[in-house]
């Protein structure tokens, strides 16, 4: 009489399926979680943004708005950035013009490099992780 069950052959099968379809499922998920969180850093630049540009639009100027200071983290009266990867900091501001930026801080993203956004509306992303915007294919958020 044969018992019921599985052999060793097929259960090996079964996981070598496994293994295959979580080497491909992994990468493809990592590169997804990477562009969100890249998409989601995006929207709040272009949020903090234009809140920036209505205080100036008070004020006459883009200075003094990040916590009675001019650079620095993002404060409430121009934004509550709901990114938990990047953080978003003003690195210029002035009379005239400022510039926003988005820094990798955890997670898959690190490698990513930065975003930025200025008061003209250029974009900027540092895609070889250089800290600089001077490679080719650096002066767009294009994916």
């Amino acid at each position: 009489m044969r018992s019921r069950g599985f052999t060793l052959i097929e259960l090996l099968v079964a996981l070598a399926i496994m293994a295959v379809v979580s080497a491909i499922a992994v990468p493809i998920y990592t590169q997804y979680s990477v562009r969100t969180q890249r998409t989601n850093a995006e929207k709040d630049l272009m949020m903090c943004a234009q809140n920036l540009e209505r205080l100036a639009s008070t004020t006459f100027t883009y200075a003094g708005h990040v916590g009675g200071g001019d650079t620095g983290p993002v404060t409430a009266n121009i934004c509550v950035p709901t990114t938990t990867m990047y953080a978003i900091t003003v690195t210029v501001a002035n009379a005239n013009t400022f510039t926003m930026r988005a820094t990798p801080t955890s997670g898959p993203v690190l490698s990513n490099g930065m975003l930025e956004v200025d008061a003209n509306g250029a974009q900027r992303w540092d895609r070889s992780n250089d800290g600089d915007f001077g490679d080719t294919n650096e002066t767009s958020w294009a994916h």
